[in-house]
């Protein structure tokens, strides 16, 4: 495929349409759609199909577009590690961050790398694994700060362990649970859980170890506003990274569980595509990121 295959291939499918898809890379739409026809015949697939409104993927045209999105995000990189290496300060970095992440790692991160590269656009998006991991195998995003993925899930990735975080169960102050020392009396409570549905409940073998019953979240969330909102006048729980409590505890009617049980903490690390090579300003970025999370170490020490 051409560098310009790619180009209308990935434009139509974000657009939805010809005409929009043309407008958006200012192309005539009999250009477009003729450079959509080569590529299709050069590969020897259909890659979309007419639908009531535009046009929509065929199911192998799924495939070349999500391969077609990594090649253009390569070519995007490739130009701006260039630049960037010329000292050309301009491109884009994007980072996907979990909740502790977002609160207690990139605010102090941002202030230094914008004093380095002022002229890249920093875009943070929120994400767990393994939803995280799956838009940096695709090249959507850089780096991703969050849980590190089980052993299975960790091929092709670069992993920097940045620092654990004990995890506590939090409740309402007023709820019947906030007073509960044993993982054996919270059989029946309703349960919350940070992150997408498939990724795996982080207190699981926690309950596992001591004999009990895996609890089966109620909820999920990305969004910690709504998280708490849900729990603090209810008896719902959650399990909760300790290192951001005393960023919420001021603002939200939120107690952490007494528990006597033994909770496993949670490994937090940055990864990138090990084949990937990053740019100047995602390895600036990797690396006071890196600083950060050994500063938060050393104040819990």
């Amino acid at each position: 495929m051409k560098v310009n295959h790619v180009e209308t291939i990935v434009a139509i499918a974000e657009a939805g349409s010809l005409r929009a898809a043309a407008r958006s890379i200012q192309k005539s739409q009999p250009a477009l759609t003729k450079t959509l026809k080569q590529a299709e015949e050069e590969l020897g697939a259909k890659i979309f199909t007419r639908a009531a409104r535009g046009v929509e993927p065929t199911e192998i045209g799924r495939r070349i577009i999500a391969r077609a999105r990594m090649i253009s995000a390569e070519f995007r990189k490739l130009d701006e590690e260039i630049r960037q290496t010329r000292g050309d300060g301009s491109g884009s970095l994007h980072v996907t961050v979990s909740p502790l992440a977002a609160v207690r790692i990139v605010p102090k991160v941002i202030d230094r790398f914008r004093r380095q590269f002022p002229n890249v656009h920093l875009q943070i998006a929120g994400g767990h694994p393994p939803t995280a991991l799956a838009i940096l195998r695709s090249g959507e995003t850089d780096l991703v700060i969050g849980p590190t993925p089980d052993k299975g899930e960790r091929a092709g990735l670069a992993i920097r362990n940045l620092l654990k975080t004990p995890l506590v169960i939090i409740a309402g102050r007023g709820s019947r649970y906030a007073e509960a020392t044993r993982l054996a009396e919270l059989g029946a409570a309703e349960w919350i859980m940070i992150g997408p549905r498939k990724r795996s409940f982080g207190i699981a073998s926690d309950f596992a170890a001591a004999g009990l019953a895996v609890p089966k979240p109620i909820v999920t969330s990305d969004s910690i506003m709504s998280l708490l909102a849900m729990i603090e006048e209810s008896d719902r729980l959650c399990s909760f990274p300790a290192l951001m409590l005393e960023e919420i505890a001021p603002r939200w009617n939120i107690v952490a569980l007494p528990l006597a049980d033994h909770i496993e903490p949670v490994q937090i690390g940055l990864m990138s595509l090990a084949d990937r090579p990053l740019t100047p300003a995602a390895l600036a970025f990797a690396d006071l990121a890196v600083n950060r999370a050994r500063h938060l170490v050393a104040l819990e020490r």
